[in-house]
C-alpha cells in the first residue's frame, strides 16, 4: 500500500542540505550573482515547438509563449530554473487544458517546498499522489502537476550546502568586521582597583569613543590591550575570493562571471563565452525542461520542443551574411527564408 509522507519528506526537502537553505544561499554574492546569471540567461532564451519530420515551427502553443496568464513567461522560467538548481525539481501546477485534446494550455509555477507526495512500491519510488499545501491534487488534468526533474546531480543545496554555509559565515565575519574594524580589546589596570560603578562607566566612555573614532584618554595606570585578529590577519579577502571560486566551481560556471574585477573582452572573445555558458553551465537544465514539456501529455507525438540559442549566439553581421550566401548558393534556402534569418520582411 502507498505510505504517506510527511511534509518534511516530499521530494525537495529530502535532498535538502542540513547546513543551509536557499533564502540563505542567496545572501552571499557569488551565489546570487550565478543564479542571475543561469537562471536570467536560460529564461530570456525563446521556447518554441517544431515538426518532427519538417522541422517547421509551430505557432500557437500557449503553454510555451505564455504559461502563468498572470506573469511574464521570463518571471516563469527564470523560477523553474531557479527550482532546478537550488532543488534539482521544479513543478508547474495545470490551470487549464486545451478542449480538443486535454493537454495543458496554461499552468502556474509552484513551490516545491509546498509539494510532498505518496509513494509506492518496494523501494518506494513510484509516486502515486500528489499533495500541494496538504491538499491532494488529481494527477491529471486541471490541477495536476508538470514535475520537471533534474539530470540527478542534486540541487547545489545538496551537493554543497557546507561551501555555501562556509562563504555565508565570511559574508557575516565581513558584517561583523564593518561595525567593528580594530581588534577586540581590553583595559588592564596596573593600579588600585576601582569601584564597579566607575569601572562601568569608564568601559562606556571608552566604547562611545571608538564608535565615533575619537581621541580618548587613559591615566598612566590604565593600558590598553588588544587580543583576537583584525581583518588583515584573518585574510578575508582572500578567503572570500576563493570561496567564490569554489561556488563559481559548484555551479558549473566560469570563475571571471563572479569576479568583481573588470576583465577585457572582445566581441569575438565573448562570443566563444557565450557558447560555453550555454554549453557547461545552461544545457543540463534547458535539457530538463525541453525533455519535459516534449513528452506526449504536453506536446503532440509528431512535435518536440527546444530552446532556440541561435539569437543568443548570432555572430557579427559579415560572418552571418558569409553563412547566408553559402546556403543560397546550395539551395538550401531561399531567399525569403534568407530574409527571414535576418528579421526582414519577405519580399
Amino acid at each position: 500500500a502507498a505510505v504517506n509522507v510527511l511534509p518534511s519528506q516530499n521530494f525537495a526537502p529530502m535532498f535538502m542540505s542540513p547546513y543551509t537553505t536557499r533564502q540563505e544561499a542567496m545572501e552571499v554574492p557569488a551565489v546570487a550573482r550565478a543564479r542571475s546569471i543561469i537562471c536570467g540567461t536560460a529564461a530570456s532564451l525563446p521556447l518554441h515547438a517544431y515538426n518532427k519530420t519538417t522541422n517547421a515551427e509551430i505557432y500557437g502553443r500557449t503553454i510555451l509563449e505564455q504559461p502563468d496568464p498572470a506573469l511574464p513567461t521570463a518571471v516563469t522560467m527564470s523560477w523553474t530554473f531557479d527550482d532546478l538548481l537550488f532543488h534539482d525539481v521544479a513543478y508547474w501546477q495545470v490551470l487549464a487544458v486545451s478542449p480538443e485534446d486535454g493537454r495543458p494550455v496554461h499552468a502556474r509555477r509552484i513551490d516545491p517546498l509546498r509539494v510532498t507526495y505518496n509513494t509506492e512500491g518496494l523501494a518506494g519510488i513510484v509516486v502515486d499522489g500528489f499533495w500541494v499545501d496538504g491538499v491532494q491534487v488529481p494527477m491529471s488534468g486541471v490541477g495536476s502537476l508538470i514535475v520537471f526533474y533534474g539530470l540527478g546531480t542534486g540541487g547545489i543545496l545538496t551537493r554543497a550546502g557546507r561551501t555555501i554555509k562556509t562563504a555565508l559565515d565570511l559574508e557575516k565575519a565581513v558584517s561583523r568586521m564593518a561595525e567593528e574594524p580594530a581588534p577586540a580589546m581590553y583595559i588592564k589596570n596596573s593600579g588600585v582597583d576601582l569601584p564597579a560603578n566607575q569601572v562601568s562607566a569608564l568601559l562606556a566612555n571608552w566604547k562611545a569613543a571608538r564608535a565615533q573614532r575619537s581621541t580618548a584618554y587613559l591615566s598612566g595606570n590604565l593600558e590598553v590591550q588588544a587580543f583576537g585578529f583584525d581583518a588583515t590577519q584573518m585574510e578575508l579577502s582572500a578567503n572570500r575570493m576563493n570561496t567564490a571560486t569554489e561556488i563559481a566551481r559548484l555551479m558549473n560556471i566560469p570563475a571571471w562571471y563572479l569576479n568583481a574585477e573588470s576583465t577585457s573582452s572582445t566581441y569575438s572573445n565573448t562570443l566563444q563565452e557565450r557558447r560555453s555558458l550555454i554549453d557547461l553551465s545552461l544545457m543540463p537544465y534547458l535539457i530538463a525542461v525541453e525533455g519535459r514539456l516534449s513528452m506526449y501529455d504536453i506536446t503532440p507525438m509528431t512535435q518536440r520542443v527546444r530552446f532556440e540559442v541561435e539569437e543568443y549566439l548570432r555572430g557579427t553581421a559579415m560572418e552571418r551574411i558569409e553563412v547566408i550566401g553559402k546556403m543560397l548558393e546550395l539551395g538550401l534556402i531561399d531567399i525569403n527564408e534568407a530574409r527571414e534569418m535576418e528579421d526582414l520582411a519577405p519580399r
